[in-house]
């Protein structure tokens, strides 16, 4: 029997009323709920933009220093702690000429060269000024040097200049040819290098990435090989294809160790059978921080290969910086190169009076 909704007698049409409130109610909101998702996925999802960093954030651009400021910052702990008090020490009504030599042997200067100073001080420095003092003390630095470090330089060869760099391990050898090949190569030179230190890998795969960096060429071998070969292959390809510069790497040696020394002779001697005046130069890395023993390694390696210039580095690890004075007057070899830092900017050709003025601290002119 089928109910009659609009029957007056039946009784439950409220409840039938309210059903129908509910199910409506149920369709609607399902209703909508379709419709969002369908929108949801008919609008593309936009990629995340670009994270802007505020300007605040960024890290300021490293100040770009000229080499007159590169040397004076690499110089600062020599001048500060040494070569700078030395005016305030002697001048005043009570100079003190024994705490100046203190300092001076602090700082690894030869006793005869500080004997020397020091008498130059109270002969003509008394009664003078600071600034007066420290003009004294230039020109007594400046007349040790001036007489190796004027000499006429090296003839350079007509087409490739072989150039024998050696050096203790330690002294910073490796990257001091890596920053040379670079600065020649910005200068447009065609450079080479030779990796002769062939037992020692790490040096050798050092010296490639410093190659690579700058674009020179390099000539390698493997490990173990003969050193001098390495540098008679190097000179060979040097001088065939017309580079002009030709730098042989050597192995670190103990200036001690008689037979490591030999070896080096031996591969200056095979290079001048490419070419008698190979090599055109030999210069020696000498790390400032070891002072006066780098005199004593200057003098073996001067006997052994007869230098003709040294490369003077890490002038900025310690006071001990001044101590290039004693090694030229003494040893009769000029400074080539002088390094004050890591950056290839860092090694710079020696400009004497720039060096002495820097480090006693007068205004470079």
């Amino acid at each position: 029997m089928m109910l009659d909704f609009f029957d007056p007698n039946f009784d439950n049409v409220e409840v039938l009323i309210s059903g129908f409130v509910v199910v409506g109610s149920v369709l609607t909101y399902w209703m909508s709920q379709r419709k969002q998702r369908k929108i949801s996925t008919d609008v593309p999802t936009e990629a995340p933009g670009p994270v802007v960093v505020p300007k605040k954030d960024l890290a300021p651009a490293p100040p770009k220093f000229n080499w007159t400021q590169r040397l004076s910052l690499g110089l600062e702990k020599s001048r500060s702690e040494v070569w700078g008090k030395i005016g305030n020490l002697f001048s005043g009504e009570g100079p003190s000429l024994d705490e100046i030599e203190e300092v001076l042997y602090t700082a690894d200067i030869p006793t005869a060269l500080v004997q020397e100073l020091l008498a130059k001080l109270d002969k003509d420095g008394k009664g003078k000024s600071p600034e007066e003092i420290q003009q004294l003390v230039y020109g007594f630095m400046k007349e040790k040097m001036a007489p190796v470090q004027n000499q006429a330089p090296a003839e350079k060869a007509k087409v490739t200049n072989v150039i024998m760099i050696v050096g203790v391990n330690g002294a910073g050898k490796t990257t001091t040819i890596g920053k040379l090949a670079t600065k020649l190569k910005s200068e447009g030179h065609k450079v080479i290098v030779g990796a002769c230190d062939t037992f020692r890998a790490a040096a050798v795969d050092q010296l490639q990435v410093w190659c690579d960096r700058a674009g020179v060429d390099m000539v390698r071998a493997k490990d173990g090989a003969d050193p001098s070969g390495v540098a008679f292959d190097t000179v060979a390809k040097g001088v065939k294809e017309s580079y002009d510069y030709c730098l042989i790497d050597t192995a670190g040696r103990l200036h001690t160790n008689q037979n490591l020394m030999d070896e080096l002779t031996k591969t200056k001697r095979v290079m001048s059978k490419i070419d008698a005046q190979a090599p055109n130069e030999v210069l020696l890395v000498l790390d400032a921080i070891t002072g006066q023993n780098a005199l004593k390694q200057a003098q073996e390696f001067h006997k052994a290969l007869q230098l003709t210039g040294i490369i003077f580095t890490k002038c900025d690890g310690s006071a001990k910086a001044g101590s290039a004075v004693g090694i030229v007057d003494q040893l009769k070899v000029p400074i080539k190169y002088i390094g004050v830092g890591e950056s290839v900017e860092d090694l710079h050709e020696f400009d004497m009076e720039l060096y002495l003025k820097t480090l006693v601290g007068l205004q470079p002119t």
